[in-house]
This record gives structure tokens, sequence and C-alpha cells, in this order.
């Protein structure tokens, strides 16, 4: 473990499991609990509040803002943001350059594509609900996920769509605005 090129606010309140290997010039910040067998690349921030579980891998200039929790056996790719108070369960894995804004709730095994990006608050800037991506959903490429929107389980939704209602029903969604094509 190479903790000389990374930069911790507080060491003595960050919670470290076996096996932790870290590259370079990382931020850590206070009250950080990490798993086991975690891996955290180069250039990566994680903020206030972050949990980690274990057998986690987080690639390079990766941010990780206050309290996301990050379940069991996660990949997050290079350059994923997340805008925190996110819950990302077990055997999830993220993409290159996705965006996951506040108050996402990423459910076991689903699968979010490279540069798939969620949306918070409304044109208005209200918040309207927490939005969640049921167990097994597939989020295609660059997909852009509305505020307060819910993806049903084993929902797949197509490379370039934007999801603006909740797509509960199991199929195929695709389009601007997504539609079902089962």
């Amino acid at each position: 473990m190479n903790l000389k090129n990374n930069f911790f606010e507080d060491l003595s309140s960050v919670s470290l499991g076996i096996n932790f290997n870290i590259g370079n010039y990382n931020r850590l910040s206070k009250k950080i609990s990490i798993g086991d067998n975690v891996k955290i690349g180069h250039h990566c921030i994680i903020d206030d509040g972050v949990v980690i579980g274990n057998d986690v891998t987080i690639e390079n200039y990766v941010l990780l803002k206050k309290n996301t929790k990050i379940g069991n056996n996660v990949f997050i790719d290079s350059y994923v943001r997340s805008s925190g108070d996110n819950i990302i369960e077990d055997n999830v894995k993220i993409r290159y350059g996705s965006t996951i804004a506040k108050k996402v709730k990423i459910k076991k095994g689903a699968f979010i594509s490279p540069n798939v990006m969620t949306i918070y608050s409304t044109h208005e800037g209200k918040f309207l609900k927490e939005t969640i991506i049921e167990s097994q959903a597939f989020i295609g490429t660059a997909a852009v996920i509305g505020p307060g929107v819910k993806i049903g389980e084993k929902v797949v939704i197509g490379s370039m769509a934007y999801v603006s209602k909740d797509c509960i029903e199991r199929g195929t969604y695709v389009g601007v605005p997504a539609k079902l094509i089962k």
C-alpha cells in the first residue's frame, strides 16, 4: 500500500480493510470506510462519509462525493462522477465517463454503460424524488435518465435514449423520449 503520494484529510478517521491497493495523487476525506480487497487507481477524490464495500475496483479520475455508499464486488471505471448521497449495491458495473447525480440508487447487478448521465432536478431546480435503477437493469451508452425516474428490474434502456418517465415493464426502451419496444 503506497500512501505517500496521496492526501488524507485525517488518516485517523479512515477505516481501511486488508489488501487495500491505492495508486498515486488521490485525495481521501474524513470519515470514510474502505473494505477488503479494494483497488483505487490514480487521481481520485473520495469525499466525507463515503463507504466502499469489499472486492471493489475504482479506476482513475473517479469522483465520489459525500455519503456515497458502494456495495461489494463493484467496478467503477475511469472518469465516473458521483454527486453524492448515492447507493450503489452489490455486483454493479459503472462504465467510463458516467455521471451519477445526487440521490440515485443503483440496485444489485445493474450495468451502466459508458457516458450515461442521470439528472437530479428539473429545469426549475426542483428535486422530485430519488432516481432508482432496479436490479439487473441495463442502461445503454450515452442514455440520459431524467430526475426521479424509476427503471424496473431487468429493463434495458437503449443507447442514447432519454428517459423522462418510469420504465417499469420488462423490455427494451429506446428513443427520445424513451418508449417500450419489447
